[in-house]
């Protein structure tokens, strides 16, 4: 989408989206059928596991690995990896 960024050696799965200023920063890998929503930023080398969401805003660590089938909601900052099938929420 507009103004996505996918940085050096990063790689992306088959049939993802990147939403509008989604940033996909170098060595991250995103796996098959991810949704990374507006404004997300991945850092270096992070790995989205096949099947995640990751919400509006969100950033994750460099070097974090979010299993798959993972739900990372808008606005979370994850610091450590995530398990599979985990549904991280952020509240206010």
């Amino acid at each position: 989408m507009h103004n996505a960024l996918v940085n050096s050696l990063a790689q992306i799965g088959d049939n993802c989206i990147l939403n509008s200023r989604a940033l996909i920063e170098h060595e991250c890998v995103v796996g098959p059928h991810c949704h990374i929503a507006t404004g997300a930023i991945s850092n270096g080398g992070a790995n989205i596991g096949t099947g995640s969401f990751v919400g509006s805003g969100a950033i994750i660590r460099e070097g974090v690995t979010i299993g798959e089938n993972s739900v990372i909601g808008a606005g979370s900052v994850v610091l450590n990896d995530v398990l599979a099938k985990t549904v991280l929420k952020r509240t206010v």
